[in-house]
């Protein structure tokens, strides 16, 4: 289940028979709760991504009657729990490959059933790193703004360079006009910008805007140019943004070995 935003709950202890698990300490240690999710695209194909995996530690969670027998976490993505035998492994990996706010669950079972755990927000953005090159009409970046149809996103940011290719020796080389345009799931305007860039030069275009809706469609950064005749390089970084609601990290530290 995908939620907009959750605060770090208290440790909660349950088993199928309703019993606590008393005696679990909880000591679950993680360095970050969020992280930004990379597409790369050339001339509009993707041509790569890079994930983000969160890291669970859990080697000083104890138990003083009930022998530990599971380590868990539950994305809250969709996904079934990520499930470890606690005598085995005492670190989770979790991967998260779309953008979002999470309500993730991570906790501990003992062998009579009994369970401990705790909820935390995670918070994972996206970064379109987009590339056209040599150019006379750039094609369309489409931008993801719905995650799982129950949430939007905060903000959508984009910063995007037009660089006029120089002709050959300066010769027959001219000004393009550039006009940026950051399009909305229902086509409608939301930021835009223009610019005239002489032969051989570049000019560079910020604009941000939001909230986008759960329900919208792709939102577009669309670049056109008054001409034909002239062939331009660019790129664009297009940052999908979410409200900063994610839980506070817990890394371990020397003091509390």
């Amino acid at each position: 289940m995908l939620l907009l935003s959750a605060s770090l709950a208290g440790c909660t202890g349950a088993s199928d028979d309703g019993g606590e698990a008393d005696g679990v300490d909880l000591k679950v240690y993680y360095d970050e709760t969020s992280g930004v999710v990379e597409q790369t695209w050339r001339n509009g194909q993707q041509t790569g991504s890079q994930t983000v995996t969160l890291t669970f530690d859990f080697a000083r969670v104890t138990s003083t009657d009930d022998p530990l027998v599971a380590f868990f976490v539950a994305p809250g993505d969709g996904r079934d729990e990520i499930v470890t035998d606690a005598n085995q492994t005492a670190s989770i990996d979790v991967e998260y490959a779309a953008h979002g706010l999470y309500a993730l669950t991570y906790g501990a079972r003992t062998e009579s059933g009994a369970e401990a755990s705790e909820d935390i927000t995670v918070r994972i953005d996206l970064r379109i790193d987009w590339q056209d090159t040599g150019t006379t009409n750039p094609d369309d970046a489409s931008i993801r703004v719905m995650t799982d149809g129950t949430q939007g996103v905060d903000r959508v940011a984009v910063t995007s360079t037009v660089a006029n290719i120089g002709n050959v020796g300066g010769v027959f080389g001219r000004a393009v006009s550039a006009t940026w345009e950051l399009l909305d799931g229902s086509d409608g305007l939301r930021a835009t910008g223009t610019a005239q860039i002489a032969d051989g030069q570049e000019e560079t275009w910020e604009g941000s805007s939001g909230p986008a809706e759960a329900d919208e469609g792709d939102w577009v950064l669309r670049i056109g140019l008054d001409t034909d005749d002239e062939s331009v390089n660019v790129t664009s970084v297009i940052d999908v943004l979410h409200t900063e609601t994610e839980s506070p990290a817990q890394p371990f530290t020397s003091d509390q070995s």
